[in-house]
């Protein structure tokens, strides 16, 4: 039985359409149609992982500690760096992150011991991840980086980066959006948008354990 959702951009597109009357139930989208909504969808999830939404795009990697100073990520570009930790002979131990300011202010930034700050430069398409101070030799240490991944770029049938249980979220929001586009009253997809994207968001949360300290 499958449980994972796989709806594509074009079927979400196609949804939303309908909710405002562009599309008629029987009726299939035009590809200008299909290729306004999609411009629109990549916006909408562009502006919602701004806003800090979406847990499930959190992800890890590790990247092989080098003698360098700056090293490049893969992905190229995370959106947020959450965590990075210096792990050697299989500890881990947490850095501090430096501002832009705070790592340009160091004045030899080539200075040499264990790495214990990190200053993420976060570019238009690319990134660079800075250490301080940097080995003087390596022998196997890593980084071991927490971050925030992008939403990936959607195409028209291709699975939309976002799970099952938003699905409402997104078709309802990109409703009200297009609304503009095709200049429709909707009211009522507006307030079911907001509605949609409380309902996510309070899923959209990592479980915790808490202590309740005995009296």
């Amino acid at each position: 039985m499958a449980t994972t959702a796989t709806d594509t951009a074009r079927d979400l597109i196609g949804d939303a359409l309908r909710k405002i009357g562009v599309v008629a139930m029987d009726e299939p989208m035009t590809a200008d149609q299909s290729a306004a909504g999609l411009r629109a969808l990549n916006r909408m999830l562009k502006s919602w992982q701004n806003k800090g939404f979406c847990t499930w795009a959190k992800a890890s990697q590790s990247v092989a500690l080098t003698t360098a100073s700056s090293f490049t990520l893969n992905p190229a570009r995370p959106l947020e760096i959450l965590s990075c930790r210096f792990k050697q002979n299989g500890v881990e131990r947490p850095m501090l992150s430096f501002t832009r300011d705070e790592y340009d202010s160091l004045p030899v930034k080539t200075s040499q011991g264990t790495p214990t700050t990190f200053h993420y430069d976060r570019q238009r398409e690319d990134a660079r991840l800075y250490v301080w101070p940097v080995m003087a030799s390596v022998n196997g240490e890593t980084l071991e980086i927490t971050y925030t991944r992008e939403l990936e770029d959607m195409t028209l049938d291709a699975p939309v980066d976002v799970p099952g249980e938003w699905y409402d979220a997104v078709v309802y929001g990109l409703a009200a959006r297009l609304s503009d586009d095709y200049t429709v009253s909707a009211g009522n997809v507006i307030a079911r948008a907001e509605a949609e994207l409380r309902d996510a968001l309070a899923f959209d949360r990592e479980g915790s354990v808490w202590f309740h300290e005995p009296r």
